[in-house]
């Protein structure tokens, strides 16, 4: 079996085609052509849990499963675990395993840009909030500034570690305060903090601003907006997963993507660097 590392996972994507490829799988989810059993979560204590997920992609050759973990009493670069295993989508055994964080940090990042890019708003020249600078945050901030030349960022943060890391790593012009005044003239705020309780109010951004919560909806009062969700009803594909399909009509005003992570996408950063097989 390929033991794939994070720097091999590093080395080997290119923004631009790992978003696509996670539009891609996101939008044959959206239209059957794809599947993934539910997310399960199984708690440890203290806040901690096990997370697993699996999917199966035909139209990229590979299927995934992925068992990781959240301890939030460990050291800050221990506290989350992933393991990814890939298999041929017609089956067999697993030819490949991921270990590190780099394949979720990336997948997420990119499945974030896909969803974004698919409300259909323009980003260029438009200025993009962050809710927390975690590693999450700044690897969507990363390919935003890549791959749409971002350059104008407000970021909303308590810590003065975390506004001081922000300054430095943000590319343009950052303003970066514990104020969440400071998202009000932003197009798309992206969220990654793990609040369980707001800290923000959609209703205090642009008339047209999109919200993109990578943590659930728990850290936005959500008021005079359409909320999207990214979790699937039994008989339908989430909402997200038929936006991507095109099977959502444009929206306007002020929009909140509730989006969860999608083992589709981990299947998505498989083809990527390990190549298609369909």
């Amino acid at each position: 079996m390929r033991d794939v590392r994070d720097s091999e996972v590093e080395a080997a994507v290119e923004p631009r085609v790992l978003v696509d490829a996670c539009a891609q799988a996101l939008a044959a989810l959206g239209r059957g052509e794809a599947s993934q059993a539910a997310k399960q979560v199984l708690p440890t204590g203290h806040g901690g849990f096990f997370l697993s997920l699996s999917a199966v992609v035909p139209a990229l050759g590979w299927a995934v499963a992925k068992w990781a973990s959240y301890t939030p009493t460990a050291p800050a670069d221990a506290r989350s675990t992933s393991t990814i295993l890939a298999s041929p989508a017609d089956g067999g055994a697993p030819v490949a395993v991921f270990r590190g964080m780099a394949p979720t940090r990336l997948r997420t990042a990119a499945a974030a840009v896909a969803v974004v890019e698919a409300i259909g708003r323009p980003l260029t020249g438009e200025t993009v909030g962050l809710v927390g600078f975690g590693p999450t945050n700044a690897a969507v901030a990363g390919m935003l500034a890549d791959l749409h030349g971002i350059r104008s960022w407000r970021v909303l943060a308590r810590s003065a570690t975390t506004l001081a890391r922000a300054h430095a790593d943000l590319p343009g012009d950052v303003r970066a305060v514990a104020d969440p005044a400071v998202l009000g003239d932003c197009a798309l705020v992206v969220s990654a903090t793990g609040a369980t309780s707001p800290v923000a109010d959609i209703a205090s951004l642009r008339d047209d601003a999109a919200v993109l919560c990578l943590d659930g909806r728990a850290a936005w009062r959500v008021r005079d907006a359409v909320v999207l969700d990214d979790r699937a009803q039994p008989d339908r594909p989430s909402q997200v997963a038929q936006m991507l399909a095109g099977a959502t009509p444009a929206l306007a005003g002020r929009v909140l993507i509730d989006q969860a992570g999608s083992a589709v996408t981990d299947a998505a950063l498989a083809a990527v660097v390990l190549g298609s097989r369909a």
